[in-house]
């Protein structure tokens, strides 16, 4: 398809601006700028990636693809359909986004700047009039396969005065499968060749590559969803929102309501992290890996992603115990002017973050927005570094030495507990909570590390608030992790 003859080439100069809001919080070190945004557009953010050059393109959720080249943007693309995913190939400078009914390429014939034509890579999944049936990405891995999700149908009895998707609903739950391979991750080949992945998914809005190159998503709390998560996907797993499975062949024919909740739970693959609503996050986006080699401070190696609703980013630490995924999740900048759906590192350590309010609503309260998160380059914060589970207890990481005296008072550590059900209703309440009594403290000798003994149960959320100043009497801006375990060290 080439472009259409009304598009427009839109060439605006704009700067960026420190913001003159900064986050209620945020580690010593760190600061937000507000990038300016062409005027008089709508810029929802749907995608961002950037190009060898430094280039930054970006999709908005109104149907356009931006360029940024220093502090100029041009319109490159428009007239796509909620582009929810972009991703420009490192090698070949190739552009792509993922849009409601397919993936395209976005192609500019002559390099001036603006795509000539829109190739369709790949188109192999339903779509209906339904507004929930988002399509997100966009990863590639190393032999050009590209990886995204796709979003269940709203479909509850008599909504929008309609029955006409009232299909695959299990147990009754909110949403349900129209049309073929909603609630999917899916894999693209380089020649455009349609693969389910995994199933089981409600509205995996994010995806991304893990530290070891893991395949991961978010998804958003819901019906069979008890609150948002991170999922590490395999090929043919299952995470447990069973409307899906209508387009897995082993359940062929087979009515789905038949077949118990207990019995999905079983079949289920867990979520490696849990995020609380309310908590941390509500609508959790696209999580990104620290790859900068420390140009962002102290947190090479983890996951920072965005929440739409809270306006806010958090940190992930994944780890591996007896072959299972697992690991803490720890705010970091909280609130922004805007709901953060996309995340990306510059070449110069610069955390972008894309934002956009509308329709979903945010704490933040502008409608939509690019800033930046930037770290001076001097500053480490003092910061819960990360939280390891240990088989007596857990590891409390701190980003440089605390005050060893107190950090072996039992007093400045609280840990409650608590766990989450699985059914077709919307969310979860947290069951069995309690504290937990940390009953002994030991503190390495770098001051680094505290090793927190107490009592711990599979398959609940662990959360640990630390009230332990540094040496310089530092306090601490995120002072309390979520710590996922399904499995005790051994």
């Amino acid at each position: 398809m080439t472009r259409a003859s009304s598009l427009i080439l839109c060439s605006l100069s704009f700067s960026c601006a420190l913001s003159a809001q900064q986050p209620d919080v945020i580690p010593d070190g760190y600061r937000v700028e507000t990038v300016r945004t062409p005027e008089g557009h709508a810029f929802g953010v749907g995608g961002m990636s950037f190009a060898a050059d430094g280039t930054l393109f970006l999709s908005t959720r109104e149907g356009q693809v931006w360029t940024l080249r220093g502090d100029r943007w041009t319109l490159f693309a428009d007239g796509l359909h909620e582009p929810l995913g972009l991703l420009v190939d490192q090698k070949t400078n190739q552009v792509f986004c993922v849009q409601r009914p397919e993936l395209t390429e976005l192609i500019d014939d002559d390099g001036d700047g603006v795509a000539d034509r829109f190739r369709t890579v790949c188109d192999a999944w339903g779509l209906t009039d339904n507004y929930h049936e988002y399509a997100y990405g966009l990863v590639r891995d190393e032999q050009g396969n590209f990886y995204g999700t796709l979003n269940t149908t709203l479909s509850w009895p008599g909504w929008a005065g309609s029955d006409k998707w009232d299909f695959a609903r299990v147990h009754d739950c909110k949403m349900g499968r129209a049309v073929p391979y909603r609630g999917w991750s899916f894999r693209i080949t380089p020649d455009g060749v349609f693969e389910p992945w995994s199933s089981g998914l409600r509205s995996p809005a994010g995806v991304a590559l893990g530290p070891a190159g893991e395949l991961l998503c978010t998804d958003n709390q819901g019906d069979w969803v008890a609150t948002s998560c991170l999922h590490v996907m395999d090929r043919g797993d299952f995470h447990g929102h069973p409307s899906s499975l209508t387009d897995a062949p082993e359940y062929a024919g087979k009515d789905l309501n038949e077949i118990s909740i207990e019995r999905y739970g079983e079949l289920r693959r867990q979520p490696a992290v849990w995020f609380p609503h309310g908590d941390l996050a509500n609508s959790p986006g696209e999580p990104i890996l620290d790859d900068t080699g420390g140009r962002f401070g102290p947190f090479v190696g983890q996951l920072f992603c965005g929440d739409q609703t809270r306006s806010n980013v958090f940190r992930i630490v994944l780890e591996q115990v007896d072959g299972r995924y697992q690991g803490c999740a720890i705010n970091f900048a909280d609130h922004l002017q805007s709901g953060v759906v996309r995340a990306r590192f510059s070449k110069r350590g610069e955390l972008w973050v894309g934002q956009t309010g509308r329709g979903w609503g945010s704490r933040g309260p502008a409608k939509f927005g690019l800033q930046r998160v930037v770290w001076d380059g001097r500053t480490i914060p003092f910061e819960l570094s990360r939280v390891a589970a240990a088989k007596d207890g857990f590891v409390v990481h701190f980003t440089r030495p605390a005050d060893a005296e107190r950090a072996r008072e039992a007093g400045r550590y609280r840990v409650q507990r608590w766990r989450y059900k699985h059914y077709p209703g919307y969310g979860s309440p947290k069951l069995d909570r309690g504290e937990v009594a940390v009953e002994r403290v030991s503190v390495s000798s770098n001051g680094r590390s505290a090793r927190l003994g107490l009592d711990l149960t599979e398959g609940f959320v662990y959360q640990i608030r630390v009230e332990v100043p540094a040496v310089d009497g530092s306090t601490i801006a995120n002072p309390v992790a979520y710590y996922t375990l399904h499995a005790v060290p051994r």
